[in-house]
């Protein structure tokens, strides 16, 4: 194997680690906890609940890192529907959020609002942001390992080996 083939299978293999649920930095609303969602390939869920739409903007009611009520305004750049199982279809809209997850700096990140009220976590993440914008692996046994500097990297005959980068161990 040549070097640049080295060089590519390793960028190919060497992954983020990430658990079934983590924190992500939401501009404006703090640290909020996220389920990390191995199986919607669609947007990203942020919880919001007393939608009021003028024109292209949407305003709804959220919880900020402290549980405190926050009014949230941002413009609407799309409308989607989820198949919520048994023929029942909702009506979404899309947002655009800037947000910070596993250190890194993610700006205008599509996010759909719905009432999330029912489930533990306010955030949902999609497994499109996971694979596409963060090319991450999930370990379905973990939780808050996001920020822990975790990569799988495959080394000589693609032997699974586990590296703390943080630590260089």
């Amino acid at each position: 194997m040549t070097l640049l083939e080295q060089l590519e299978t390793k960028i190919l293999l060497e992954r983020l680690v990430i658990g079934l649920e983590e924190p992500v930095l939401v501009k404006g609303l703090g640290e909020l906890q996220a389920k990390i969602d191995s199986g919607n390939g669609g947007y990203n869920v942020i919880h919001g609940i007393d939608f009021h739409q003028q024109g292209n903007e949407l305003m709804f009611t959220t919880h900020d890192s402290f549980g405190h009520e926050k009014k949230i305004s941002a413009k609407i750049i799309d409308d989607i529907e989820v198949n919520m199982g048994g023929g029942n279809i909702e009506k979404r809209p899309v947002i655009e959020l800037d947000i910070k997850f596993a250190g890194e700096d993610y700006k205008k990140i599509p996010f759909s609002v719905s009432d999330r009220s029912t489930n533990t976590q306010p955030i949902l993440i999609s497994k499109g942001f996971v694979e596409n914008e963060l090319e991450a692996l999930i370990d379905v046994g973990a939780t808050n390992i996001s920020n822990d500097g975790i990569d799988v990297v495959y080394g000589e005959g693609f032997t699974q080996g586990v590296k703390n980068v943080a630590s260089g161990v």
